[in-house]
């Protein structure tokens, strides 16, 4: 049997602008409390980038805001679910912060749409 395992790009992405998709949206126990975790895949740079937001049902809330840009459609429903936001297109404005650790990671600044022809 052969395996073979992709590279994951632990590093840090550096401060900027990188189109990505979501691969997935889950709910995740943090020291905070339960929280969203969004995992997006910056495309062109083999990279996973993750953001956490609460579970706030506000549309002021960062959760309603982040899938609003990646489902337009989802301003007009009831509810959503990640069916209607996983794979799914945008911008991540990201910046380098420490986390608990010490060690360096992202963070989500912005979700924008994804316009054609935007690169990074």
């Amino acid at each position: 049997m052969s395996i073979q395992l992709k590279v994951r790009r632990d590093d840090p992405l550096e401060d900027g602008s990188y189109r990505a998709v979501l691969k997935s949206l889950e709910k995740k126990e943090t020291t905070f409390g339960e929280r969203l975790m969004w995992l997006f895949e910056a495309t062109e740079h083999n990279a996973e980038v993750a953001g956490f937001t609460s579970l706030s049902e506000s549309t002021r809330a960062n959760a309603f805001r982040w899938a609003t840009t990646l489902n337009e459609d989802i301003r007009s429903k009831v509810s959503w679910g990640p069916e209607d936001v996983v794979g799914r297109e945008c911008i991540l404005n990201l910046t380098i912060v420490e986390d608990s650790k010490g060690y360096e990671k992202n963070k989500i600044m912005l979700v924008r749409p994804a316009s054609k022809g935007e690169n990074d």
